[in-house]
């Protein structure tokens, strides 16, 4: 299994995400409501140990596809993403995290900011978007 395969699987856990909703890798679709993961540059070891193990990050953006024709929409937007943080960081605290396969053991799972508005188009949507790292041990 691919970490970001691994990663797709547990956000799609999250019951802040509508049923029907799609969670897709790499691709934001134009209509409301449609969420992605995307891999994002960054350091991969972070700490290598004496018996070949390995601490690593993987960065990925969590992003979707919103309505934001009226503050209103655009402050549930936000919202959405506080909340999403928010479990990210419980989930990390009680050890629920994504299941990476064989080798890989997954220490933690959290936004390393605050969610916002990436880029709005000429319609009434836009995308939002919450940077986010998975550390896991490498044996």
């Amino acid at each position: 299994m691919s970490i970001i395969s691994a990663i797709q699987t547990y956000i799609k856990t999250y019951t802040g995400i509508p049923s029907a909703a799609p969670v897709w890798v790499d691709y934001v679709g134009s209509k409301p409501t449609e969420y992605s993961i995307s891999p994002l540059p960054g350091g991969k070891i972070v700490e290598e140990y004496i018996d070949g193990s390995s601490l690593r990050e993987f960065p990925f953006a969590f992003m979707s596809s919103e309505r934001t024709s009226d503050d209103l929409e655009r402050m549930e937007n936000s919202g959405f993403y506080e909340t999403f943080a928010e479990w990210l960081e419980t989930q990390t605290e009680a050890g629920a995290l994504p299941s990476l396969g064989t080798g890989k053991t997954a220490e933690l799972i959290e936004a390393t900011g605050w969610g916002y508005l990436y880029q709005e188009g000429n319609s009434e949507t836009g995308i939002y978007q919450i940077q986010c790292r998975l550390q896991y041990k490498q044996e």
